[in-house]
């Protein structure tokens, strides 16, 4: 049916919520502004309210971006395809119960997760998998293979395939995962 809320884009529907959530934002402050000059919000003694925020998006290296390139091309590719593309039917499971490679363009669930979380899934690979999940993966674990710095530069390559939107959700995955 058209105007159906299933055919409403990724973007449009993003684009309303930040504007939401900004409105939001915007009343709260002025209700809090509004209670701490008139006395309503008094605070004495305690800690200031402030509101947090994620940090802005970094911005990607190109050189690291080249060098991630070169690393998931000899290690990542022959698993998770030349263009990011994962396993065909990648969300379904093998015979033998193992997982499939998953896509890490946009069209995969890697931006969905935090840089703490990514990182593990390349140290560990398949050993990570310690609890039932219902399956296996046969992820090699790349922490004994590549250095922390190439684990880095790889998910630096990855990131910068997606776009600018998927990159800030997965920021802010990061941002909220950190202490």
């Amino acid at each position: 049916m058209a105007g159906d809320v299933s055919e409403v884009s990724f973007e449009y529907r993003s684009a309303q919520l930040r504007k939401l959530l900004l409105i939001g934002i915007g009343g709260l402050v002025m209700l809090l502004a509004a209670c701490q000059g008139s006395g309503a919000a008094s605070n004495s003694g305690r800690t200031p309210l402030v509101l947090s925020t994620v940090p802005p998006l970094p911005t990607l290296d190109e050189g690291e971006i080249a060098a991630g390139r070169q690393i998931y091309a000899d290690y990542c590719a022959e698993c998770h395809g030349a263009d990011l593309q994962g396993e065909a039917e990648w969300k379904l499971q093998n015979e033998d119960g193992s997982f499939r490679a998953p896509p890490h363009d946009a069209s995969g669930h890697t931006w969905h997760h935090s840089d703490d979380v990514l990182l593990e899934v390349i140290r560990l690979g398949g050993a990570r998998l310690t609890e039932d999940v219902g399956g296996t993966s046969n992820m090699p674990a790349y922490g004994e293979i590549l250095s922390e710095a190439q684990i880095q530069t790889v998910l630096t390559y990855i990131k910068s395939t997606w776009p600018e939107e998927a990159r800030q959700v997965q920021w802010e995955q990061t941002a909220r995962s950190q202490p």
